[in-house]
């Protein structure tokens, strides 16, 4: 067993439970705006400040990661809002099988019949961890995993739309201009509301949610998998994504007391069985370029999805 990547897989697996423990004192939106504004903001200190793309061809695709990361953050949260942390880190981990199906669908990749299977297999198990639910069927449960699902959804969109950035700019940079134009585009809404707010009524809990998100889950666990990534390589490190859900399951569990209904166990398995017939051949996961470097689910994902290999280890 690796440290780094293990150590990654573990604290992106603890950001659902700190969202579920801020979301409780925090409106979504606010919450969602606070994390934004936090991340980008550590993450240009960490790339050393950030300065606009050079050239004005990167604009457009900097909006446009912008968007997908302003429509995966708020689905996300919303998701997390109505459904257990567990439950949306299973989901996210699906987001490989979109991306997949997405480039197959289409036609800017030939998926091959194995992929077809895992498609097939993985979606199989999305349908059963959407509808197990608890122990009573609860439409605020369905709607938040069906929230999750499109979070997912959300992210293969990210995805794809930062791979320029991160080729021109680099992680950091790519990464923490996609999160100040989500954070940007989230001000409007989020700050007509957030004067109105009992700041100081909101526990310390609240607050290290929303930190530990913004801090351990983007930029340490972010740093730890890219450096495995560039020492191991995408394969090897690629095996401890199916750690990611399993961790937000049992710290879920520890920190808030969550359980998984027996079915969505059992779609988690046909899950994570799909994920890996995808990139079992030819990729690390979900079947293209812009998923191999990085598990897929998360509150917070590297830019490291969208970057060839030879790419991110020529930066390490």
């Amino acid at each position: 067993m690796q440290g780094e990547p293990l150590l990654a897989v573990v604290l992106w697996g603890g950001i659902y439970p700190g969202a579920k423990l801020g979301l409780a004192e925090i409106p979504v939106l606010t919450f969602t705006y606070l994390r934004v504004v936090l991340a980008a903001l550590v993450l240009a200190a960490a790339a050393g400040g950030w300065r606009p793309p050079p050239a004005f061809s990167l604009w457009k695709p900097l909006l446009g990661a912008g968007l997908a990361q302003t429509a995966f953050q708020l689905l996300l949260i919303a998701g997390l809002q109505r459904t257990t942390a567990g439950t949306s880190a299973i989901l996210l981990a699906a987001a490989p099988l979109l991306t997949a199906a997405w480039l197959a669908f289409a036609r800017r990749e030939r998926a091959s019949g194995r992929q077809w299977i895992s498609l097939l297999v993985g979606l199989a198990g999305v349908g059963l961890v959407v509808r197990g639910g608890t122990a009573g069927f609860e439409w605020r449960h369905l709607a938040g995993n069906l929230l999750a699902l499109a979070a997912a959804g959300a992210w293969s969109w990210y995805s794809l739309a930062i791979g320029p950035l991160v080729g021109a700019l680099g992680t950091m940079r790519a990464t923490g201009g996609a999160m100040a134009v989500a954070g940007i585009f989230l001000s409007p809404i989020a700050l007509s509301g957030a004067w109105r707010l009992p700041w100081a009524g909101i526990s310390w809990a609240a607050w290290a949610g929303l930190v530990y998100g913004a801090i351990a889950g983007m930029v340490v666990a972010m740093s730890l998998w890219g450096r495995s990534v560039g020492r191991l390589g995408p394969r090897q490190t690629m095996t401890y994504a199916y750690l990611e859900p399993v961790s937000a399951v049992l710290i879920a569990a520890v920190l808030l007391g969550e359980s998984l209904h027996p079915i969505q166990a059992a779609g988690a398995l046909l899950t994570f069985a799909g994920v890996w017939l995808a990139g079992a051949r030819d990729y690390g996961m979900g079947g293209s370029a812009a998923a191999r470097e990085a598990p897929a689910g998360g509150v917070y994902r590297s830019a490291l999805t969208s970057a060839p290999t030879s790419r991110i280890n020529d930066r390490k």
